[in-house]
């Protein structure tokens, strides 16, 4: 009677794991928020892209911004991966016990001003970044909620597979 009941426990706990992970992969199907229509791109819009961007929000970047070099957002993903800014602002700068970037993403001139002095709330200052690095930070903060923003974790890695 143990071994039946240790059976249908453990059934029941396969059952819950996997109803779980349906429900986690159908939540990471991104839905555009209501009465977001102003944040479509229409389809002859998309083709000029040369990608698929339908339906995503419009990344507000501003190229003149950033001076010769635009920036990368591969690599501002990968600085901020590396100098561990999730552990503050979260994995994908959605905040934590610091703020949101994901919502009022800073300008270049905030992102620089704050990387070089820190902040009196607990930020430190990063020194060591140089001009590059603040232009590609910012450019990772431009494309957060965008079809463009890169999600990786594995910074380390020359082509970032996760």
């Amino acid at each position: 009677m143990k071994w039946i009941t240790s059976l249908a426990v453990v059934a029941a706990c396969v059952l819950v794991v996997l109803l779980s992970a349906v429900r986690t992969t159908r939540s990471r199907q991104v839905e555009p928020p209501a009465g977001a229509a102003g944040l479509r791109l229409s389809v002859s819009e998309a083709r000029a892209d040369d990608r698929d961007r339908r339906n995503c929000p419009v990344a507000t970047f501003r190229a003149g911004n950033h001076g010769k070099d635009n920036g990368n957002e591969i690599e501002g993903r990968r600085i901020f991966m590396r100098e561990n800014c999730y552990i503050c602002h979260g994995g994908y700068a959605g905040g934590g016990m610091c703020p949101s970037l994901r919502e009022d993403r800073p300008d270049y001139d905030k992102v620089r001003e704050v990387v070089r002095n820190g902040t009196p709330n607990g930020m430190p200052p990063f020194p060591e970044l140089n001009d590059q690095d603040i232009r590609n930070l910012a450019t990772y903060f431009e494309t957060l909620r965008t079809c463009d923003e890169p999600t990786f974790t594995h910074w380390w890695e020359p082509v970032p597979t996760r």
